[in-house]
């Protein structure tokens, strides 16, 4: 059986100008091992147009491979239903996943900050480690928190899917 392992995108839009310091698209994998240990696998960082943005998403799903759910957070309202559905269309033939988000950023990050704590969150070792490290220290006084997010929204991808929901 493979094991479930989503990628969770905290998307924005903008593209890097040298008058603003915009919030980036983060991609997070993450899987859990049989003894419930998370492993943070993979984390793409970008400042790029909406366009861009699907198309790295297109290119992450299929290097992740058809096994891995691609999830995201539906902005609330219409404009954010008609967007997630363009964007499920985009990624046709991938297990695509999209909700609104519940709750305040801080209460959402409690359950994988409360498994960090307990030693049972580990990251493959990458290039965007120190990055990513830096900004859950930050969290929730620094300027960013896409990574966090991503980390938020993937650990409760991986816990649905363990729960059976």
């Amino acid at each position: 059986m493979t094991p479930f392992r989503p990628r969770y995108w905290d998307r924005a839009a903008t593209e890097k100008r040298s008058d603003h310091d915009p919030d980036a698209t983060v991609g997070l994998l993450l899987s859990k091992d049989p003894q419930g240990v998370y492993y943070v696998e993979d984390v793409r960082k970008m400042l790029a147009s909406p366009h861009t943005v699907e198309q790295a998403m297109r290119n992450c799903a299929q290097q992740d491979g058809r096994a891995t759910t691609i999830a995201f957070m539906q902005d609330p309202g219409w404009a954010g239903v008609a967007e997630a559905q363009a964007t499920a269309r985009a990624l046709d033939g991938f297990d695509v996943r999209f909700a609104t988000a519940s709750g305040d950023k801080e209460t959402r990050a409690k359950p994988v900050s409360a498994q960090a704590e307990a030693g049972n969150v580990k990251l493959v070792r990458g290039l965007w480690n120190d990055q990513f490290l830096r900004v859950l220290e930050n969290f929730p006084n620094g300027r960013h928190d896409d990574e966090l997010d991503a980390l938020s929204g993937a650990y409760e991808r991986l816990a649905d899917s363990s729960s059976g929901a």
